[in-house]
């Protein structure tokens, strides 16, 4: 656990100092936003190990390519999300990840549209995207046949991470981008025995087309 909390810890520290950034004023102001109701498509990949090597870890057994869905909303500087990820391996579609994560994230421009001819301020083109977040995730070992059931998951457990991304926006809907993510974990198995558990450490980067209704 050590390992990985030094690991966490820098993580965290990393999104908060770059969360502590502020932009100029007229950016902000131009582009703030009470609710973000979002949803994306993710492609990109996982890494993980767990800090006792003779306990299977659910992140390094199924590390490798992922593609999926995220869905949330943003209500000023809180930020909630359901992702589900679909791993892959040389035999194609194999584990999940399913998680639903809380917690404060910021949402800083940091390029902006300039004006047009007539002088109206045009929208704000990048923004960047520290937080933190902590919540549950459910792994299966094997493509999910739905609806999800507890006989399905190898492991099921806690997330703590840092987040960071980064989005070129097209106009007020439709953002293209690429985020990081990476923190601790403390899964149990299936059967939740106290016994059958492994904690560590998780990484993963995707890129992302997302859409976003906000007010």
């Amino acid at each position: 656990m050590k390992r990985a909390s030094r690991i966490g810890l820098s993580l965290l520290l990393v999104s908060v100092c770059l969360g502590l950034l502020t932009p100029r004023k007229a950016l902000a102001q131009e582009h703030a936003k009470l609710v973000d109701l979002y949803g994306s498509v993710l492609m990109g990949g996982t890494v993980g190990r767990g800090t006792d090597g003779g306990t299977p870890d659910f992140f390094h057994q199924s590390q490798g390519g992922a593609a999926g869905v995220n869905v949330g909303v943003r209500l000023i500087f809180l930020d909630l999300s359901i992702r589900f990820l679909q791993m892959f391996d040389g035999a194609g579609r194999a584990g999940t990840l399913s998680t639903v994560m809380l917690g404060p994230a910021l949402e800083i421009p940091v390029v902006g549209g300039g004006k047009d001819v007539h002088g109206r301020v045009r929208p704000v083109q990048v923004v960047v995207r520290p937080g933190l977040a902590a919540g549950f995730g459910f792994g299966t070992d094997a493509p999910v046949k739905p609806p999800l059931t507890n006989d399905q998951l190898a492991a099921k457990g806690l997330l703590l991470m840092g987040r960071f991304g980064i989005e070129r926006l097209f106009g007020p809907v439709l953002g293209i981008g690429a985020e990081v993510q990476g923190g601790y974990h403390y899964l149990f198995g299936a059967s939740g025995l106290t016994s059958d558990h492994s904690e560590g450490w998780q990484l993963a980067g995707f890129a992302n087309v997302s859409l976003h209704l906000g007010i």
